[in-house]
């Protein structure tokens, strides 16, 4: 407050900025006369080809085609259809020899154990 109260001894209270009589009655009116006129632009029409009309609604209809095809696909990953596998199940058991049942076995990289654990859950699961 000390501060303050220096300052205000030192330059006063009074306001030091006047400004001439009527300055602002007629300040519009010369910002008006001293603007540039205004020079009127023509529009020309523009005609827009077909393929920028279309280009949008191509797009969209390639995204849902892209979303659908992607859908399809995962759901047909999903669906639970292993190809081979399943037709090995389904086939009767005198179908399959020892020789397949083989290299079935060594081509699924399973050790022993493995195939025990496999085999004893899909008993206890028919059961």
């Amino acid at each position: 407050m000390k501060e303050e109260d220096e300052i205000r001894m030192k330059c006063g209270n009074e306001n030091k900025f006047t400004v001439p009589e009527g300055y602002f009655d007629n300040l519009t009116k010369e910002i008006m006369n001293k603007l540039p006129e205004k020079e009127e632009i023509i529009e020309e029409e523009m005609t827009v080809p077909m393929w920028q009309r279309v280009k949008p609604w191509i797009y969209m209809a390639a995204m849902f085609a892209g979303m659908l095809f992607s859908i399809r696909v995962m759901i047909d990953l999903t669906s639970g259809d292993k190809g081979p596998v399943n037709t090995v199940t389904n086939m009767d058991n005198d179908q399959v020899t020892d020789e397949y049942i083989e290299t079935i076995l060594d081509h699924s990289m399973m050790d022993d154990y493995a195939i025990y654990e496999y085999l004893t859950d899909a008993e206890n699961n028919y059961n």
